[in-house]
């Protein structure tokens, strides 16, 4: 590994060297000619499949499951079928994708809820009897997942930090449903 590829990785970034690239190349196919049209098919159609799917920037997303796939190459992963490893790097990459936009549209809506308290007093009141409908033990986790450390609090439930981040984000839509619910338009 050259000097290059090991300070990016080092800081937690890893960057397409020209080494990087050629493995790839290689990987492809080891005549250099016909491993350039094989990779530029499989841009393409990477970026089919992202336009696809109705991603916000194919080529960039084809770009970075490229660069993920080149970095696996050169750092000896054996990947007997490169075209089905880089679908496989795609559709994690929806998957990214997909998160990151449910966290963009809970962060709007979240925005549009707090930007509407201002001329609504009432906001804090439905709220409130909103987490009083609910059960208890649903509220206390509510209070102990913003109060506490959540790595203690996960361990305490028995259950993942992961899993834990998901039960507070079913209870906080619940609420958010109940309040919207209960506004008087």
């Amino acid at each position: 590994m050259t000097e290059r590829e090991e300070k990016p990785a080092a800081r937690g970034r890893w960057s397409l060297s020209g080494e990087a690239f050629d493995r790839l190349l290689l990987a492809l196919d080891p005549d250099r000619e016909a491993a350039s049209h094989k990779y530029e098919a499989l841009r393409r159609k990477l970026i089919d499949l992202f336009a696809w799917e109705r991603s916000e920037s194919p080529e960039d997303l084809a770009d970075e499951t490229l660069n993920r796939l080149a970095r696996r190459v050169s750092e000896g992963t054996d990947i007997p079928n490169v075209d089905r490893y880089a679908y496989g790097i795609a559709r994690l990459l929806l998957q990214e994708e997909a998160r990151a936009h449910r966290t963009r549209a809970a962060a709007l809506r979240d925005l549009r809820l707090v930007a509407g308290t201002a001329p609504d007093s009432g906001m804090l009141d439905r709220i409130r009897q909103c987490l009083a409908a609910l059960p208890e033990q649903s509220r206390e986790l509510l209070v102990r997942y913003y109060t506490e450390d959540r790595a203690k609090l996960a361990q305490d439930q028995g259950i993942s930090l992961n899993a834990l981040r998901n039960r507070v984000l079913r209870l906080r839509q619940q609420v958010y449903d109940r309040v919207m619910r209960t506004r008087d338009f």
